[in-house]
């Protein structure tokens, strides 16, 4: 059962009108809206943070309760949540534009079967104009694996690191790195947790991991695959 709770307000995220056509203004602009976005997601974390505790913390690590706080999420809150991750990522494509050792964007998806994970990941991936790679994970020495064998899963998706050597060693992420844009690793999960960690890399070095998020949260937003 889903119990009564009264969340932290979400800040709105209101696009900018552009007053001044200054690069200083434009400048003042981009900074206002990554430190609003990234208050609102900030916000919506310690919002989930307090819905699980209300809610008894039910699952392992309250991951049942932090699916009930996303269930309960209205149609207003889920919109500030798309128009925040949106200006976040798509700050982190203008820093990958410049140097592709920037800019990185995370997604950790936490699904009940394989089929749920995919449908979200190609949900973020298409609204986000993310790019796509290969998806390991779900075969042995070359051998698919039946989809319904896999049971609940995790994905790990990157849009990569550094490209070289002396990038990798400046970087400091070690072989993670070498990861190409959009490729993506499928595991098994045991945990109860459901929905998508995000976490975006920006050159200001503020740590900005959120989730978790809900899965369909751009799933009205998607095109084909």
């Amino acid at each position: 059962m889903v119990r009564s709770f009264t969340p932290s307000p979400i800040p709105i995220l209101h696009k900018n009108h552009n007053i001044l056509s200054s690069s200083t203004q434009a400048t003042t602009e981009t900074f206002t809206d990554i430190a609003t976005a990234t208050q609102i997601l900030q916000t919506y974390d310690a919002s989930q943070q307090q819905y699980i505790v209300s809610d008894g913390n039910q699952g392992m690590g309250g991951g049942f309760s932090a699916y009930n706080h996303i269930c309960s999420l209205d149609a207003s809150t889920r919109e500030s949540l798309q128009k925040a991750v949106k200006t976040l990522v798509n700050q982190a494509h203008k820093e990958r534009g410049l140097d592709s050792s920037q800019g990185r964007i995370m997604l950790g998806i936490c699904a009940s079967n394989a089929p749920e994970a995919l449908s979200g990941l190609k949900s973020y991936v298409t609204s986000l104009a993310l790019p796509r790679g290969m998806l390991h994970g779900m075969d042995v020495d070359g051998v698919p694996i039946p989809i319904e064998e896999l049971g609940s899963v995790y994905i790990k998706y990157s849009t990569g690191g550094a490209m070289t050597f002396t990038e990798i060693r400046r970087s400091g992420r070690g072989f993670d790195a070498l990861w190409k844009p959009g490729d993506a690793l499928l595991e098994t999960y045991d945990g109860d947790f459901r929905g998508i960690y995000l976490n975006v890399e920006l050159k200001d070095g503020e740590f900005r991991q959120f989730g978790v998020l809900p899965t369909d949260l751009f799933m009205e937003e998607e095109d084909d695959w």
